[in-house]
């Protein structure tokens, strides 16, 4: 274990392989199979944590393939999966992606691909502009008959003008020698956009995990041991900003078709999160996808303007009477016209104006929303939700004004799930945005008539996302009149209402029209897309030309 002295004084000089600047904390050495275990590292000798961002290195397997003299070709390795290859959790997440793509029934192998595929990267550049000798780790490592591995190391042996068999085992065959001379170009080409290969790349590894007979091979030990990204994201958060990733391909483009930028479901987002081994909840991993979806789409949420009070400005001077109060005397003013004080005749008082104040008081209007989540509904933890979209956008662009948000999930009788009132916690409202109940339609009454019993403090506008299961808050056998009570709300929150709903037949439901006659403001749409069209369009209405008057106004 005497190397491990001498790999921490070379800890600078491997940054330096990257650039004067870059500043990491040093490796860890684990020196036993239990700090190895305690940390998550498994099968390989070294590997990367990007939570923060850290290198781990395992003392016994360094010493089992006798690599104590390779420091720089080791960390600087690792340092490059830091600062170069992938880089950070969000670049991860797309190569993973990519790779997927390429990668049908084999899921469970995307991050090995991904994995080496990097690695290809990182070790060409140190091999190339700083000389060192990677072909030797490989070498230490040991050769393999797997016709995979063999591929892989013909890719390098190419890449850095090494004779045959230096790190391949025998006579590769001319499939081999094509697959590794078309990764070679990747290589040289995308040197600095990795992405754009990812997805060829996978493809030409898939078939080497068949057998002819269609059974999938399972990954050697060789590969293994110089797995280190596997679990990088490990202890971290779900990535943001990668709801939609671009596909290219230069050899496989027919597989693509003409779609280059491709959409993340819930389910992708969630199979990324599992592939780079982050521990997050299912709900967690909701929230985000659909907070980094409504983002660019988030505008200011309707408020109200109201002037400040009017502010008093000094106009002069005027002759003070007996009869007003003394302080009112302006004894420099009276001094200055006259050193002898006669009051009633030498003394004066200030004038008074008044004058509009530049002060503008913001007054958000709150967000009552409730969301239909019934059988007819996707369930937004499975397939994207045009519902839960607009929610969520609507609901995010009213808490940057200052709003607060209740949001009402609901589905059958007595089946609803809602935020703790009126709140400005946006994990928690997403949270309810993106729950799912899927059984029958009775819209929840109860929450309007408890809701609205007293005025609230400030003014709230209702908002309703549903289809013709919305005529429930009318036709439903209750206690009192459904319509008493949603007037009565509606009146009460004096922000006025709102109803989006998915109708085919807009004119022909006798019940929505009687909604519109009565004050509630129906908007139909003949798909669920239509609603993220309708999130722009109510804030148009309702805020920005509201706004524009007010200052043309004053």
């Amino acid at each position: 274990m005497d190397f491990v002295k001498d790999w921490e004084l070379k800890w600078e000089d491997a940054l330096k392989l990257w650039s004067d600047y870059v500043k990491l904390t040093p490796a860890k050495f684990l020196f036993s199979k239990s700090e190895e275990k305690t940390e998550g590292l498994s099968g390989s000798f070294a590997a990367i944590r990007l939570l923060d961002h850290r290198v781990l290195l395992s003392v016994e397997q360094i010493q089992k393939y006798k690599l104590e003299n390779y420091p720089l070709e080791i960390l600087g390795h690792e340092i490059g999966h830091h600062v170069y290859c992938p880089g950070d959790l969000n670049d991860q997440a797309k190569l993973i992606y990519l790779a997927g793509l390429a990668l049908p029934k084999l899921g469970h192998l995307t991050s090995t691909i991904v994995n080496i595929y990097e690695d290809l990267y990182i070790n060409d550049h140190l091999k190339r502009y700083n000389h060192l000798r990677m072909e030797e780790v490989y070498q230490r490592i040991g050769k393999n008959e797997d016709r995979f591995w063999n591929f892989y190391m013909r890719t390098y042996e190419l890449l850095w003008a090494l004779p045959s068999e230096t790190l391949t085992e025998g006579k590769v065959d001319d499939l081999i020698q094509s697959d590794a001379s078309l990764v070679c170009r990747m290589i040289r080409n995308f040197p600095n956009d990795w992405e754009k290969g990812m997805f060829d790349f996978a493809s030409i590894c898939f078939p080497y995990f068949f057998k002819s007979d269609g059974e999938t091979i399972q990954i050697l030990g060789k590969i293994s041991s110089i797995l280190d990204t596997l679990d990088a994201g490990k202890g971290m958060a779900p990535p943001s900003g990668i709801t939609d990733i671009e596909v290219e391909s230069e050899i496989f483009s027919s597989e693509l078709g003409s779609i280059k930028k491709r959409e993340l479901s819930p389910t992708d987002f969630s199979s990324i999160c599992n592939a780079m081994g982050i521990e997050a909840d299912i709900s967690d991993i909701v929230y985000r996808y659909y907070k980094d979806k409504a983002l660019p789409y988030l505008v200011p949420f309707p408020e109200l303007r109201t002037p400040g009070a009017k502010e008093e400005i000094l106009e002069g001077n005027d002759l003070w009477d007996p009869g007003s109060p003394l302080e009112k005397i302006n004894w420099m003013e009276s001094a200055i016209r006259s050193p002898i004080v006669v009051p009633g005749y030498t003394t004066v008082e200030d004038v008074y104006g008044e004058t509009e104040s530049q002060e503008v008081k913001m007054n958000p209007i709150d967000l009552d929303l409730f969301v239909d989540c019934s059988g007819s509904m996707p369930n937004p933890q499975t397939s994207l939700s045009y519902l839960t979209l607009a929610g969520a956008i609507i609901s995010l662009s009213a808490l940057r004004t200052g709003s607060h948000v209740r949001v009402t999930l609901w589905s059958g009788k007595k089946e609803y799930k809602t935020t703790s009132g009126f709140i400005r916690n946006e994990k928690e409202i997403l949270k309810v945005l993106t729950g799912y109940f899927g059984g029958g339609t009775c819209f929840p009454l109860d929450l309007l008539e408890d809701g609205y019993k007293e005025k609230p403090k400030r003014k709230r506008h209702i908002l309703m996302i549903s289809d013709d299961g919305i005529d429930t808050m009318f036709t439903q056998r209750y206690p009192k009149d459904p319509r008493s009570i949603v007037k009565n709300a509606l009146e009460t929150a004096e922000g006025g209402g709102s109803m989006v709903l998915q109708l085919y037949n807009p004119k022909g439901n006798k019940i929505v029209t009687e909604m519109g006659e009565s004050g509630w403001e129906i908007y139909p749409i003949q798909n669920w897309e239509g609603l993220i069209q309708f999130s722009k369009k109510f804030v148009q209405k309702n805020y920005v030309r509201n706004q524009i008057l007010h200052q043309t106004n004053s």
